[in-house]
């Protein structure tokens, strides 16, 4: 982390809403130990589900053809060992081209913690190529919480917190980074020139990236604006080279000198509006809601709460799917921790009741939404249950 946070009663609560211990037997358990509970899931065109398992000194990759049901043998991705950093809010990812190609971004504590690493496979998983520092300031400046996203051309976009420059930043406190982005393109993808998005992004909370309907990228983020509140932003790149003005869409009145440790989520459909998901603990309004809109932030529907929030909802992920948008969030009762859905099958105008889906006694990571053509799941790691993967039905 950049600097501690002050954590008062409900921040802790919701530290600790995955911190119970469990020693009961174990099923869908991957083959290699997860650190942390923290595993990246993604499609290729074909149906396989790949998905990283990051385990303390190497990163492994495996398969499945049949949704999850069994696995492929895991593959090695650095092939020397490293001391690998994994948490929820700082997760591996892959992603996996239009040709087969399967890039992979990991973190390992080097000269900096958390150092951000690319790798990436032409022999369909089989071996990837040498480990290839993602920042040009690796060795001087903490950098992490990378975003990796591919475009519609296949060129692979990183997105990352980054610490090296603290001077345009130290007037809004220690807990503001720089947000930068490279592109890595062309046949061997080898070329990784950094540049600089936007400075006051909140250190804490993880970023989300999605591609507009015309392939641009689009980003929402935790921003520490100048009266000190930590709201969200939204913005897209205009071309190749300039970036849009952020616009600020959650109006929550959070004032904090602490680390929220909770990152935003962001789905845009087809017809190009962006479905949005904030947790915030601001004088305005409290827990986790769902808001959209239709023109990159100028307009923002009025937020949605969603969960209960005697129960502590956090960390909800957002996905859609032609009409359809589902939500996932998790929910603490003083003693299981409970994934839930809700979905709408109307692009967001209303919404099913919410349902549980597991609960578990154990730690978990963060749920994760995927999408397969029209067909969408959900993942959720856990200590005591494993992975599991399902399909959410309609």
């Amino acid at each position: 982390m950049i600097y501690k946070p002050l954590l008062f009663p409900l921040l802790f609560l919701l530290g600790l809403a995955s911190a119970q211990s469990a020693t009961s037997n174990k099923h869908n358990n991957p083959p290699v130990e997860i650190l942390k509970n923290t595993l990246a899931l993604t499609f290729a065109t074909d149906g396989t589900l790949w998905r990283v398992l990051p385990g303390p000194e190497f990163v492994y990759v495996d398969y499945s053809k049949d949704l999850g049901l069994s696995y492929s043998q895991p593959v090695k991705v650095n092939k020397k060992a490293q001391k690998i950093s994994a948490w929820a809010e700082n997760p591996p990812a892959i992603k996996v081209d239009q040709k087969g190609r399967i890039y992979i971004l990991y973190y390992a504590d080097e000269q900096q913690k958390s150092t951000s690493y690319f790798s990436y496979s032409d022999d369909f998983g089989r071996s990837f190529s040498a480990s290839k520092l993602i920042s040009d300031h690796a060795a001087t400046d903490m950098h992490y919480m990378d975003k990796m996203l591919l475009d519609k051309q296949d060129n692979v976009h990183f997105f990352w917190h980054d610490k090296r420059d603290q001077d345009n930043n130290a007037a809004l406190g220690a807990g503001a980074l720089s947000l930068y982005h490279a592109k890595s393109e062309g046949a061997e993808k080898d070329a990784l020139n950094n540049s600089l998005i936007s400075h006051a992004v909140c250190s804490c909370c993880r970023s989300a990236v999605s591609l507009s309907p015309q392939g641009l990228p689009v980003i929402l983020m935790r921003m520490v604006f100048a009266d000190g509140t930590r709201d969200h932003a939204l913005l897209m790149q205009n071309n190749q080279a300039e970036w849009s003005v952020p616009q600020h869409i959650s109006d929550d009145q959070w004032v904090i000198d602490a680390c929220p440790e909770h990152g935003p989520a962001l789905a845009i459909d087809e017809q190009g509006r962006s479905h949005l998901t904030w947790f915030s603990l601001g004088n305005k309004r409290q827990g986790i809601f769902y808001a959209q809109t239709d023109n990159y932030g100028a307009m923002v529907s009025e937020p949605m709460v969603i969960g209960q929030i005697e129960f502590l909802p956090s960390h909800p992920d957002v996905i859609s799917a032609d009409k359809r948008v589902v939500l996932a969030w998790t929910e603490f009762d003083g003693k299981e921790t409970s994934l839930y859905i809700q979905q709408s099958n109307n692009r967001g105008n209303t919404w099913q009741v919410a349902k549980k889906v597991f609960s578990t006694l154990s730690t978990a990571g963060y749920p994760l939404l995927l999408a397969y053509k029209e067909r969408i799941f959900i993942s959720w790691m856990t200590q005591l249950d494993g992975h599991r993967f399902i399909e959410v039905s309609k």
